[in-house]
């Protein structure tokens, strides 16, 4: 055998390699402790280098065994530990590199096949063309990287366009500055809110579609500005107005004296011809409260705290789609949105002037002055008018207490981001984007996305983790949290969960607690958490081995070996006895 080849096997390479991995073990568990769980795992246990080493141990190991080549059965203990631990090693790189991890959270009610994962994407779509890109990113691995200068270039047909990532927070914190400095029409006020010692303090803008109103303990909290007299009225609770469940699509296109109405339908993708003219419109959905998510989308709940419609308008010059909020009527000229139809649009619902249950809604009236609108648990209305500007007052039924502390009908929101700690727990990357001489920047949280203004059409760019489908779709029908008797201090975690795989035609319901995971094609589904609230969400750690099998026939086999030091035959020995004189035996 070469003398390499022997050497491999030696203590002289053995002893640095172990005490090698013993220092990156040490120096991993320092570093679980200042970044996290998810961290280390990135950065050290799945990295090429630690891998090299293991798979280097795993070589040292096979030379040891095969320097006492040709094996005799005494060396079987010896032999089998040494395949064991190769074949513990070998599963343990095959499930760093080909294992799938991540979470699946789901809600209660709701259903998911998509397998967020450890590793964070920029996904970047340009709505003209309708292309996305996802640009894998591995700079939060190594928590102390803070400028990564990490530049992409990307093309969407005739654009190009130069991304670059250039900060990196693992603990962002941000903090918002609203002052009424702007140059264009953007009402805001303050609120804030307090009861049982407890405080918020929330900005609201009103022609924001996703910070108009937020929920604070049982009340909610609105900043509502009214488009019409009429509207105002009705807010107030001073109008009368037809009722109409899904609300009403305004349309004056090219050639009508006057604008016809057209209620949205409860049945989509049946074209409506407009009398009298070459124009008709085709509804596709009706959202009661838009929200819009990594899926697409949707509406958080039934009730018509956000109405939004979305149609195609078709004509003579082309077809044009539309998404309107009946709340915010100018979400698509603040938007930039391009039409080939000169038509005049509008959308109204009952919620313009209809308010939900325990509500606190701030409404602008003329010359700057406010008022408010307070409704019980029944919906009967309380009003407050004219509001003063910081003097506080009380929803009687609730019990909380309140006072606009700002108000700018004329807001700039400018934000600052700072980073609290190394701990990977609120992760945020600045990017800039580049087309010509045009740039934009923007901040964005983990999960979260940013809208840059550049050229004609902007850029969407999202920061969220990679994901992947599963072959199976999993559906929370109840959750529990088992608490230590007397206290808050959760002992467990059930879910009760309904599997479908539709591909098999099978479905399956399990319940998983925390010792308790669900198994099926290979993937393990564990409890590992929840997130409160209403509706109590859970979190399911998912995780897909292909080394498993060999990590356990690894352990078997080193088994076998240490029971087989304690269960061979030992040779017999030969006698010490002094040899004596024969003689014969006498009769």
């Amino acid at each position: 055998m070469p003398r390499f080849i022997r050497s491999l096997g030696s203590l002289q390479i053995a002893a640095p390699l172990l005490i090698t991995i013993a220092v990156v073990l040490a120096w991993g568990t320092i570093y679980e402790t200042r970044y996290g769980t998810g961290a280390v795992q990135r950065f050290i246990y799945t990295s090429w280098w630690f891998q090299a080493l293991l798979a280097f141990l795993a070589l040292n190991l096979a030379m040891a065994a095969y320097e006492r080549y040709p094996w005799k059965p005494r060396h079987a203990p010896f032999v089998l530990a040494h395949i064991g631990i190769i074949l513990i090693l070998v599963g343990g790189m095959i499930g760093s590199r080909f294992g799938i991890d991540g979470q699946l959270i789901i809600p209660e009610g709701s259903a998911s096949r998509t397998l967020q994962m450890f590793t964070n994407v920029l996904a970047v779509k340009a709505s003209n063309p309708g292309i996305e890109q996802e640009i894998p990113i591995r700079f939060e691995t190594q928590a102390w990287v803070r400028e990564p200068k990490l530049t992409i270039p990307l093309r969407f047909e005739q654009r190009a366009i130069q991304l670059t990532v250039d900060r990196y927070y693992p603990d962002a914190v941000i903090h918002e500055i609203v002052t009424g400095d702007g140059a264009a029409d953007n009402p805001a006020v303050q609120l804030q809110v307090e009861h049982d010692g407890q405080q918020e303090t929330s900005w609201l803008f009103a022609r924001d579609p996703e910070r108009f109103g937020v929920g604070w303990g049982e009340a909610h909290l609105l900043f509502l500005e009214p488009q019409t007299e009429a509207q105002r009225d009705q807010l107030l609770g001073d109008g009368d107005h037809e009722a109409l469940p899904r609300g009403a699509v305004s349309i004056k296109a090219p050639g009508m004296r006057k604008a016809v109405e057209v209620a949205v339908p409860e049945r989509f993708d049946h074209p409506v011809a407009i009398e009298g003219t070459g124009y008709r419109l085709t509804f596709k959905d009706y959202f009661p409260d838009f929200a819009m998510s990594a899926q697409g989308l949707g509406s958080r709940s039934d009730q018509p705290n956000n109405p939004a419609v979305s149609f195609v308008l078709e004509g003579p010059e082309g077809a044009d789609p539309y998404l309107l909020f009946a709340l915010h009527p100018d979400f698509q000229a603040m938007h930039g949105f391009a039409h080939r139809i000169e038509a005049e649009v509008a959308y109204r619902h009952d919620a313009t002037g209809s308010l939900p249950p325990n509500t606190i809604a701030i409404i602008p009236l003329e010359a700057g002055r406010l008022a408010a609108v307070l409704t019980d648990a029944g919906g009967r209305r309380q009003r407050i008018s004219p509001l003063t500007i910081d003097e506080s007052y009380t929803h009687a039924s609730l019990g909380y207490a309140f006072r606009v502390a700002a108000y700018h009908p004329n807001a700039e929101l400018t934000q600052e981001v700072s980073n609290r700690s190394d701990t990977v727990r609120a992760q945020a990357v600045h990017v800039t984007a580049r087309e010509g001489e045009q740039a934009a920047e923007a901040w964005i949280l983990l999960r979260g996305e940013a809208e840059l203004p550049l050229g004609a059409h902007p850029l969407q760019v999202a920061f969220r983790p990679s994901e992947r489908e599963l072959p199976a779709t999993v559906k929370l029908l109840d959750f529990r949290k088992i608490d230590y008797p007397g206290t808050e201090m959760a002992s467990g975690f059930e879910a009760d969960v309904e599997l479908t795989d539709p591909w098999r035609g099978l479905m399956l319901m399990r319940k998983i607690s925390m010792n308790n995971p669900l198994r099926y094609r290979g993937y393990s589904f564990f409890q590992s958490s929840y997130i409160p609230g209403s509706p109590e969400t859970t979190v399911l750690s998912v995780r897909n081995d292909p080394g498993t099998p060999v990590v356990y026939a690894g352990f078997l086999i080193v088994i076998a070996g240490v029971v087989g030091l304690f269960v061979r035959p030992r040779p017999a020995r030969a006698s010490t006895a002094p040899r004596g004189r024969r003689t014969k035996a006498k009769g």
